[in-house]
C-alpha cells in the first residue's frame, strides 16, 4: 500500500466524486463502482477487479492504515491505486450505509459479453426475466454462484450488478459471476447456437414438477417477474429446445407464486442435486 494522503474536508472533490457513484449514471459513464465494508473490498480485491482508490478512516476502523493492508488482500499490481486516510465525517458522507464500517473501496467494473462467454459442455445457467430490483439481482447472483452456474443472463430489463444493493445481496458474488444482459431473442438466439436447452419456470397447467424435469447437461433456468412471469417466448424456446416448462408445487393457491430469487434458489438446488446423481 503506497503512502496514504489525507482528506479531512467533505467538500474535497474527490470526495464528492465518489458520492457520485451512489448514481447509476455516473457508474456508467465511468466504469467505476464502490465497494464499501470490509467484506465487500476484501472480496473484490481477492476477485482481482482493479483499484482504483481506497479511503479508510482509523477512527471508525479501530486500527490504521498499516494495520488494514496487512488484513487485506492487496494486489500486486495496485502501485498506481491512490490510498486516502480520511476522517469519520468524510468516512460518513461517502459512505451508501448508514453505520459505515471504515473502508471504502472505488474499483473498476468487471465487463462481460455472449461473445466472450465461456461455455462448456454441461454448464448450466440462470436467466433472469424482466428481473429490475437490484436487491433480486443480487441474491440471484448469490445463488448461481453457490449453485455453481456459469453466469446470470438478465433478459429485457436494465440491470446494474454494481448497485449498492445489488453488491450487499450478492455478497460479493456479483465481483466474480459474468453477469450479462440482452433481450430476450438475443438470450434465446445465443442459448439455440450453443445446443443449450432451456427450462421455463411457469404456472402453466401442463408444466412439469420440478423434481422431473432433466437439469443435467447443458441447461439454462429461466425464471421471471413475479407479477408478470416468464414471457411466453421462453415457454415456447423451451419446448423448442428439447427442454420443457417447469412448476414448483406449492402448498396452496393463496399464493400465487415464489419470489423470483427463491424460485431461482429451488431450481438452482435441484440441478445440483440431479448433477450429484441423487
Amino acid at each position: 500500500m503506497s503512502s496514504p494522503l489525507r482528506i479531512t474536508s467533505p467538500d474535497n472533490p474527490r470526495v464528492k466524486a465518489v458520492v457520485r457513484l451512489r448514481d447509476s449514471r455516473d457508474r456508467r459513464a465511468t466504469g467505476l463502482f464502490i465497494a464499501e465494508g470490509f467484506r465487500e473490498v476484501e472480496r473484490a480485491l481477492s476477485a482481482r477487479l482493479r483499484l482504483v482508490e481506497l479511503y479508510a478512516s482509523p477512527e471508525i476502523l479501530g486500527f490504521d492504515l498499516a494495520e488494514l493492508s496487512r488484513r487485506l488482500p492487496w494486489p500486486k499490481d495496485a502501485g498506481d491505486a491512490s490510498v486516502f486516510e480520511v476522517s469519520a465525517n468524510v468516512l460518513k458522507k461517502m459512505a451508501y450505509r448508514s453505520e459505515p464500517e471504515g473502508v471504502i473501496a472505488v474499483l473498476e467494473q468487471p465487463r462481460w459479453d455472449l461473445d466472450s462467454l465461456r461455455c462448456e459442455a454441461g454448464d448450466f445457467f440462470l436467466i433472469g426475466v424482466g428481473i429490475e430490483k437490484p436487491g433480486n439481482l443480487g441474491a440471484m447472483a448469490r445463488t448461481c454462484a453457490a449453485a455453481g452456474a456459469a453466469a446470470l443472463l438478465a433478459a429485457d430489463a436494465p440491470i446494474d450488478p454494481f448497485n449498492p444493493n445489488a453488491i450487499r445481496a450478492s455478497t460479493g458474488a456479483v465481483f466474480t459471476l459474468p453477469i450479462i444482459s440482452g433481450t430476450s431473442d438475443e438470450l434465446i438466439a445465443w442459448l439455440a447456437a450453443k445446443g443449450i436447452r432451456i427450462l421455463a419456470a411457469t404456472l402453466a397447467p401442463d408444466a412439469k414438477p420440478h423434481t422431473q424435469a432433466t437439469m443435467t447437461g447443458s441447461c439454462a433456468i429461466a425464471i421471471g417477474a413475479e407479477d408478470e412471469g416468464l414471457p411466453a417466448a421462453w415457454i415456447d424456446a423451451a419446448r423448442a429446445s428439447g427442454g420443457s416448462a417447469v412448476t414448483i408445487a406449492m402448498h396452496t393457491r393463496q399464493v400465487d407464486s415464489l419470489n423470483a430469487s427463491v424460485a431461482a434458489g429451488v431450481l438452482l438446488f435441484e440441478a445440483v442435486r440431479q448433477r450429484a446423481g441423487g
